[in-house]
C-alpha cells in the first residue's frame, strides 16, 4: 500500500522549474515508468511535487515506484522519503518532439574553437548544452540562460586546431526539460561555416589634401599571424548627397578615398571560407577629421 507524506518541504513543483535537475527520466506518452530510489532503506515512501495527493496511478514496491500510463498531469518531482528525511528526487517528464521548432543557430567570431549558440523552447523550459569534440569525445554539460522562450549557452572545444583543415563536423546537443515535458536536437557543423567577425577597430581618417587616408586594425578576437588568418575588408563611405559607396580592400590595412565623403564606416569577413560580414563598425565623421586635422597645423 503506498503511503504518503503529507509535509511540505521546500520541493520544486513541476511548474516551477529553473534548473535542470540532477536526476530525470523520460518516459513515453501513456506508458508506465518505473522510478527508484537511490539509497540502502528497504521501505521508502513517496510524493510527487510535495503533494500528498499525487495526480497519477502509482504502485510503490519497496525501493521502486511504478508509474501507470503517464501523461502530463503525472509529470514533476518524484521524492522518496525515510519519515522526514529526504532519500532521492527523480523528475518524471513526457517524451516531446525533439527538435521541432527549436531553429538552433550557432556564431563564432574566430578560429579559436569558442562559439555561441541560441536557440527556441517553451518558456517554461531549462535547457542544457554540450558538444561531441572534433575528436569524437564528448564534452561537459553546459547549463544554458533563457529568458521568454531564447535561450543560449557558450561551448569551446578544446580539441580544435585553427591550424589544421576541419575534417569533422562538431556535433552540438541540447537537452531541455519544460514542466511536463523531455525536449532534444542534435545539429552538426564546421567551425568555419559559422564564423562572423568582430568588427574591425581603431578606424581612423586623416585628410591628405584632396584624399582621404583611412587606417584601421583587424578585430582584437581575430587570431594572428595576418599572412594565415586573412580579412577581406568593406569599406563604406557616404557622399555629400545621401549616396552610399563600397568598396573592398584586401591584403592591406590602410587605403585612400578620392571622394568627398561624409563619414565612414567598415566591416571584414574571411575571404576563403565563411561569406558571413561583421557588424559594422560605428561611423566615423570624416568632417570631425578634417577639423582635427586643421588644429594639429
Amino acid at each position: 500500500m503506498l503511503v504518503l507524506v503529507g509535509l511540505v518541504l521546500c520541493l520544486t513543483s513541476a511548474d516551477t522549474l529553473t534548473a535542470f535537475p540532477p536526476k530525470f527520466q523520460v518516459g513515453k506518452l501513456n506508458g508506465d515508468v518505473v522510478v527508484k530510489c537511490n539509497t540502502s532503506e528497504q521501505q521508502v515512501t513517496w510524493t510527487q511535487n510535495g503533494e500528498p495527493e499525487p495526480m497519477a496511478e502509482l504502485v510503490a514496491e519497496g525501493q521502486t515506484l511504478t508509474i501507470l500510463g503517464l501523461d502530463l498531469p503525472a509529470a514533476g518531482n518524484y521524492s522518496c522519503w525515510a519519515g522526514p528525511i529526504l532519500l532521492d528526487t527523480t523528475y518524471v517528464v513526457v517524451s516531446g518532439t525533439g527538435e521541432k521548432g527549436m531553429n538552433v543557430s550557432c556564431q563564432a567570431e574566430s578560429y579559436r574553437g569558442s562559439f555561441h549558440c541560441s536557440w527556441t523552447g517553451p518558456r517554461s523550459a531549462v535547457f542544457r548544452a554540450r558538444l561531441t569534440h572534433s575528436d569524437g569525445s564528448l564534452g561537459q554539460w553546459v547549463p544554458a540562460s533563457g529568458r521568454r522562450g531564447r535561450f543560449s549557452a557558450s561551448l569551446v572545444d578544446p580539441t580544435f586546431c585553427p591550424f589544421a583543415e576541419e575534417l569533422h563536423p562538431l556535433q552540438l546537443q541540447l537537452e531541455g526539460l519544460s514542466d511536463t515535458s523531455y525536449l532534444n536536437s542534435s545539429t552538426h557543423f564546421f567551425i568555419r561555416d559559422i564564423v562572423r567577425p568582430d568588427p574591425p577597430q581603431e578606424l581612423t581618417v586623416q585628410q591628405w589634401g584632396e584624399q582621404l587616408h583611412l587606417a584601421w586594425a583587424p578585430p582584437a578576437s581575430w587570431p594572428l599571424p595576418k599572412s594565415y588568418f586573412a580579412l577581406l575588408y568593406r569599406l563604406q563611405y557616404e557622399l555629400p548627397n545621401g549616396t552610399q559607396v563600397d568598396e573592398l580592400v584586401e591584403g592591406a590595412e590602410e587605403t585612400r578615398l578620392q571622394a568627398p565623403a561624409w563619414r565612414v564606416r567598415i566591416s571584414c569577413r574571411d575571404p576563403y571560407a565563411s561569406p558571413a560580414w561583421s557588424p559594422w563598425s560605428p561611423w566615423q565623421s570624416v568632417g570631425a577629421a578634417q577639423q582635427r586635422q586643421l588644429r594639429a597645423h
